[in-house]
């Protein structure tokens, strides 16, 4: 992670080009309809502050992953502070983790010290690592181990209520899978790629219990 002197300089560098918009903007106000320099201050800070957070998480809820990491990166390259660097590092940790780039996502899980994460911060890490984990097949008993610790940090995550179906899957206790599973629809709606994919783990775990009718409604909800 960065030295502090360097987010400093990051921030000193955005509030120069905050004052200098105004100043260049006044020569362009014409040619945008008259839209003053302070203006486009304002219009340039909310779409770094706003926008482009929001954007990110939205195309990675809609799965589309190859945009949401290069605006994740871009959030990391102008972060001013480490918790921000830090969280858009998780999120193209979680970008790497969906796209089934295992290896990149441990990379960059690797990069980042655990012990300096706050809660919310080691929710998203034990999440990513409990579905690398899973994904290669390697030890899902410590899978479960890992989402479990993340759940008890916030149980509120629907995503870590979907590993941690996935995990319970992945060592035979079916029957609370399909529990863990049902529930993440309990506080609402989900992004649209999410509540796929719990569909198909409900098809998956249906078919273990030899309940075909069922596993066959859950496949065609996730096609949907």
């Amino acid at each position: 992670m960065r030295s502090r002197a360097i987010y400093a300089a990051r921030a000193i560098a955005w509030l120069a080009i905050a004052i200098a918009i105004p100043v260049v903007g006044t020569s362009l106000a014409s040619r945008l309809g008259g839209l003053s320099g302070g203006g486009l201050a304002v219009v340039g800070s909310t779409w770094l502050w706003f926008w482009l957070p929001r954007s990110a998480h939205a195309t990675f809820d809609a799965g589309e992953l190859a945009v949401a990491r290069r605006r994740y990166r871009m959030l990391a390259a102008i972060a001013v502070s480490p918790a921000r660097e830090r969280s858009a590092r998780l999120s193209i940790a979680g970008c790497a983790v969906a796209a089934g780039a295992l290896d990149d996502a441990d990379r960059l899980l690797a990069a980042l010290d655990d012990r300096a994460l706050d809660a919310s911060e080691r929710t998203v890490w034990l999440n990513n690592r409990a579905c690398v984990t899973l994904a290669r097949g390697a030890d899902p008993a410590h899978a479960l181990a890992l989402i479990d610790e993340a759940s008890a940090l916030r149980p509120d995550v629907a995503a870590v209520q979907h590993t941690r179906g996935m995990a319970l899957i992945a060592v035979g206790r079916v029957d609370e899978a399909i529990a863990v599973l049902d529930g993440m629809r309990t506080a609402g709606e989900l992004p649209p790629r999410l509540d796929a994919e719990r569909c198909r783990e409900l098809a998956r775990a249906w078919e273990l219990k030899g309940e075909t009718a069922y596993a066959a409604d859950y496949r065609m909800r996730a096609a949907r």
